[in-house]
């Protein structure tokens, strides 16, 4: 062999020997990538590592010549990657997998084919899903503040207003012979001015806050007497192909609710179970106690752990598409028939009031059943119960020449007041200002003052009173206002104001009221 050949030869072997060097570092390479890498030709995947098989969860023997459709039946076409609608494959066990795909044409063994690298984004997906999902509670939660707002403000203003309806009838009630004919039209304008201030109610049950007065409810007791009141007969008669269905547990615990509130989301979720079903269907009630421990509550929101009383309303109605299903606590959407259905407050109401109580809500819908579940947390600390109303006479709350100072911003409101007071036997002073109060006070003995908790302008309730028990440390006060309860209410309470009342108030709550907390002062040496 000559020298020349020899050199040849061994150029070539030496030439193999790196090529088959390289293709085992390229191997280990892709071998040891935890990406999904593979080569199809013809349709079908002719080349594959490791990773494909963990990212599909599929043997080497089931991949293998399998076609691409076969393997990634949600490939989409193209070759760009969609960051809004992700690709996914299921794997064997039903595990869905959300995958990022990059491609590249290459020519394998002589022929064309696609070099496809499949990542698993299944965190990334779920974590930009979970933002989005927090984002978009976020911005319920801020439009439903704002209408809150709005109510709350429209509200005060309209209780102002409603005193005069309210109370003033009352007044004029007293005075009327048996038999005039003045007493019907009265009733009437009274009556109308309570229906008002129950909608004007529902307007401030959307400012949240304003479940404070707490007490121990049994729920089943709240469901049977709504089903028992004249309200559902109404409501059941506009829907006579309605069949209702309950079960109560009856081991459920007490709640440390509002009653009223209570009756409110089972009368408003009741009443809109029974619309939704055209013609004929079933309306179903339930109540439960389940526990949460540690799992994310796939609702509005994430739960703290522990015990819970579950109250559900399922009908067998047409279903609530996705986009009514994302605006139905939203006051005011509302696809019910004007006349009969309310005012389009109900699930707004619920929403507020079942985050009030520091619970949860849930729906879902879809054709022939849609589900409306609320939780409430179980607490063992629990007021005590309430005393049975009592039938009162005008005797029994009225005062015995008392002074009452009254402190109001509307002129209306102060007059309206003065008239009940004076009704009631006591000696009356009324200003306009927190800075007329003081200055009163201060050369005036009072035995209680009714100050409105909201003044503009000048000091609030809460500084007014600040200032009057240093001038007097034993004067009482009963606090209001055309809100419900704030945080400068229970302030004042704090200090030692009395009872909180929301405007309009009747004669009987005023009096009671008012005598209850001058029954508290320190007897006179």
């Amino acid at each position: 062999m000559n020298k020349s050949l020899a050199l040849e030869i061994r150029a070539h072997t030496e030439a193999e020997g790196q090529l088959r060097e390289s293709e085992e570092k390229y191997k280990n390479l892709v071998y040891s990538l935890p990406e999904g890498i593979f080569i199809v030709q013809n349709g079908q995947i002719v080349f594959f590592n490791p990773g494909l098989e963990r990212l599909t969860g599929l043997s080497a023997k089931q991949l293998s010549g399998a076609g691409l459709e076969e393997i990634f039946p949600e490939f989409r076409q193209g070759m760009e990657q969609n960051e809004s609608v992700p690709d996914f494959i299921i794997q064997p066990d039903k595990n869905k997998i959300y995958i990022e795909k990059r491609s590249v044409e290459i020519v394998y063994n002589s022929a064309p084919a696609l070099l496809f690298a499949v990542r698993d984004t299944t965190e990334r997906v779920k974590s930009r899903q979970e933002k989005k999902r927090l984002q978009s509670e976020l911005e319920k939660a801020k439009k439903m503040e704002a209408f809150g707002l709005l109510a709350g403000g429209v509200a005060h203003d309209l209780n102002n207003v409603l005193s005069g309806i309210v109370s003033t009838p009352e007044l004029l009630l007293m005075d009327l012979p048996k038999d005039s004919k003045l007493i019907e039209p009265i009733m009437i304008m009274k009556d109308s001015g309570k229906r008002a201030a129950i909608i004007v109610d529902e307007l401030l049950t959307l400012a949240r806050g304003t479940a404070k007065i707490l007490e121990p409810v049994f729920l089943n007791h709240v469901i049977e007497e709504y089903l028992l009141s004249p309200e559902f007969d109404r409501v059941a008669g506009f829907h006579p192909g309605v069949i209702l269905k309950k079960n109560l547990d009856p081991s459920l615990p007490l709640l440390n609710a509002s009653g009223l509130h209570m009756r409110k989301i089972v009368m408003n979720l009741l009443s809109n179970a029974m619309e939704a079903i055209h013609i004929t269907g079933r309306v179903t009630l339930e109540t439960s106690v389940v526990q949460f421990n540690g799992k994310i509550f796939k609702g509005y929101e994430k739960t703290k752990d522990g015990p819970y009383v579950r109250f559900s309303v399922q009908d067998t109605g047409p279903g609530i598409s996705k986009e009514n299903l994302d605006r139905i606590f939203e006051p005011f959407y509302t696809k019910k028939v004007l006349g009969r259905s309310g005012t389009g407050l109900g699930l707004s109401i619920v929403w507020n009031t079942v985050h009030d109580h520091k619970g949860y809500i849930r729906v879902t819908s879809e054709k022939g059943k849609t589900l409306f579940q609320v939780f409430f947390p179980v607490t063992d600390v629990l007021p005590e119960a309430a005393e049975p109303d009592k039938i009162y006479t005008l005797s029994d709350y009225s005062g015995h020449n008392e002074t009452i100072l009254v402190v109001d911003d509307v002129a209306s409101q102060r007059k309206i007041t003065s008239n009940m007071l004076k009704r009631l036997g006591y000696q009356v002073k009324i200003v306009s200002s927190g800075e007329q109060a003081i200055a009163l006070a201060k050369n005036t003995k009072v035995d209680l003052a009714v100050l409105d908790m909201i003044m503009d302008p000048g000091i609030s309730g809460l500084e007014i009173f600040r200032e009057l028990k240093i001038i007097d440390p034993d004067i009482r006060a009963v606090i209001t206002s055309g809100y419900s309860k704030t945080n400068d209410a229970e302030k004042a309470q704090e200090l030692g104001a009395g009872p909180f009342i929301k405007k309009p108030y009747s004669l009987q709550r005023l009096g009671l009221t008012i005598k209850e907390e001058l029954g508290k002062r320190k007897p006179q040496k």
